[in-house]
C-alpha cells in the first residue's frame, strides 16, 4: 500500500525517506502501534506545510519520499532482518531515513544497518522508559529490552526523559555507566541537560530514537505506555533544535498507539517530521550562508 507522506507525490530528489514500519509483537500493555503508520501518513495532509519559526516549507527543500507500507514477518529476528534491508537501501538511495513505528524493537534493525556503515554511530534515545531490562516476559527482543541489546552492540547512547524503570534497570545502568536524564532533571535544570546534551552531540554520527511516550500525556495521550510528567512541547523542540546542528543519519518516532476518532498523536508525530526537518534547513542555510 503507497500512501505518501503529507498527500505529496514523492519528490524526484527527495533527500528524506518515511518508511513505515508496522511491526508489533512485544507490546505489552495498550496494544495498537502497528497501526500507526497507516494512521500518521493520513493525517499528514492536515497539518500546514510551512514553519512560522523558520520561515520554511520542508517539502519544498528537501523533499520527502514514501516507502510503500508493506506486512511484516511476526518473528523479530526475521522482521529486524527486513528493517536492516530497508534501511539499507534508504542510504545507499541517499535520503535520510526516518522510521515510523510501530513498537520500539524497530530501533534495533535499524541501528544495526547504520553501523554497518558507520561505526562511530551514536544514539540519543528520547522516552519515558529506559528499555534496558535483560529480558521481558521470556523475550530478549521486547521494546522493553532494546537498549540493552544496542549496549551489547558497543553504541554509545544517551537517554532522556526517563521516568519509569525497574529497579534492576536503575542499577544496571549506574553499573554500565549509562548515561540518563531523568524528567525530574529535565524539569530542574533543563539548561544544564541542553548544555550535557550539545557534547554528546559534538562529534560523531547520530541516531534519534523517539518514543512519543517521552511527552507529557497531555501533549501525546495516544501511546501504549502512558506515563504523567513529559516533556513539553518546547522541551522537545529545543532538543530537536541542538540535534539538527549535529551529524543526524537516520531517525525513529515510535511507540504511537492510534485512538479511535482522536487522531492528535499521529497528527503530532507529522509536526515533529516537519519542524526537525526546518530546523535540518535552517541550519544547513546558516552555515553556508556564513
Amino acid at each position: 500500500m503507497k500512501i505518501t507522506f503529507l498527500g505529496l507525490p514523492d519528490a524526484e530528489n527527495a533527500r528524506v525517506a518515511l518508511l513505515p514500519i508496522p511491526y508489533e509483537q512485544t507490546t505489552s500493555w495498550l496494544k495498537g502501534t502497528c497501526f500507526a503508520p497507516i494512521e500518521i501518513l493520513k493525517t499528514s495532509p492536515y497539518l500546514e506545510f510551512f514553519d512560522e519559526e523558520t520561515g520554511i516549507q520542508p517539502h519544498e527543500e528537501l523533499g520527502f519520499f514514501t516507502y510503500p507500507i508493506e506486512e511484516f514477518p511476526q518473528d523479530a529476528e526475521k522482521a529486524l532482518l527486513k528493517i536492516r534491508s530497508l534501511v539499507r537501501d534508504a542510504q545507499q538511495r541517499g535520503f535520510l531515513p526516518i522510521l515510523l513505528g510501530g513498537e520500539h524493537t524497530i530501533t534495533l534493525g535499524a541501528v544495526s544497518a547504520l553501523k554497518e556503515i558507520f561505526p562511530e554511530l551514536k544514539i540519543l534515545h528520547l522516552d519515558a522508559h529506559l528499555d534496558f531490562r535483560e529480558e521481558y516476559l521470556g523475550n530478549r527482543f521486547s521494546h522493553a529490552t532494546v537498549f540493552r541489546r544496542i549496549h551489547e552492540m558497543g553504541i554509545p547512547f544517551v537517554s532522556l526523559g526517563i521516568r519509569a524503570l525497574s529497579k534492576e534497570e536503575y542499577k544496571e545502568a549506574k553499573n554500565r555507566n549509562i548515561p540518563v536524564y531523568f524528567a525530574h532533571e529535565v524539569w530542574n535544570d533543563f539548561g544544564r541537560v541542553l548544555g550535557e546534551l550539545e557534547e554528546f552531540l559534538s562529534d560523531g554520527l547520530v541516531y534519534i530514537s523517539l518514543d512519543m511516550d517521552v511527552l507529557d500525556p497531555s501533549l501525546a495521550p495516544g501511546v501504549g505506555t502512558p506515563e504523567p510528567g513529559g516533556l513539553s512541547w518546547r522541551e522537545l523542540l529545543q532538543i530537536l533544535r541542538r540535534c539538527a546542528r549535529a551529524k543526524v543519519i537516520g531517525m525513529d518516532i515510535v511507540e504511537t498507539k492510534p485512538i479511535p476518532h482522536y487522531p492528535f498523536t499521529e497528527f503530532l508525530v507529522g509536526k515533529i517530521i516537519l519542524k526537525f526537518c526546518a530546523y535540518l534547513v535552517d541550519v544547513m542555510k546558516n552555515e553556508f550562508l556564513s
